[in-house]
């Protein structure tokens, strides 16, 4: 059962490395719904080549609703001026940095765990809250470190977490059975 959860990681992982760069750097966005249905078809609540579908086209639609979501936002804080920077520092960090995590970090994950609800049964336990954000806090973190050390590796590491949340939740049941005291008869 480790392989089911760690091996879309690894998976996810060399296809986002493999495409990077160049032309083909909009294909990464589908590596993640490939990457996630090649190891949970049972788990599905659709057919395979439609659950293979459903589950490329909700990773550009996640993705390009996060860039819609963030702009909005974006502009609302700017005041309507895209071209304002606010001037500030947090603990060191440039403050527009900051901001930028806010699709990254917050908007993309939650919308990415509930718009695959639509395609797997998950089922919204405490378990799945705690994943949730515990991914959400995942991604604050690496993007804070990212930003330090300029690391151009935070799709990999966004889509690996994320992989790796969504497997957790989609084993829930089975993790829970594994890590249950046993009682002796």
């Amino acid at each position: 059962m480790a392989g089911r959860i760690i091996l879309p990681a690894i998976l996810s992982c060399l296809s986002v490395l493999c495409f990077f760069g160049g032309y083909k750097e909009y294909l990464i966005i589908g590596t993640f719904g490939i990457a996630i249905i090649l190891f949970n078809y049972g788990k599905t609540k659709y057919n395979f080549f439609l659950s293979f579908l459903v589950s490329i086209v909700l990773s550009y639609v996640v993705f390009f609703l996060s860039i819609l979501i963030s702009g909005i936002i974006g502009y609302l804080i700017m005041g309507g001026n895209p071209d304002k920077k606010i001037e500030g520092f947090v603990l060191g960090a440039d403050i527009n940095d900051l901001l930028g995590l806010i699709p990254v970090a917050i908007i993309s994950p939650l919308l990415m765990f509930y718009s695959y609800r639509v395609l797997f049964k998950i089922i919204k336990a405490s378990y799945f809250i705690f994943i949730k954000w515990a991914s959400v806090v995942v991604l604050i973190l690496l993007g804070i470190i990212n930003d330090f050390y300029d690391n151009s590796y935070g799709y990999t590491l966004w889509q690996v977490t994320m992989v790796l949340a969504l497997q957790l939740i989609l084993y829930q049941n089975e993790l829970k059975a594994l890590f249950k005291p046993k009682t002796k008869s």
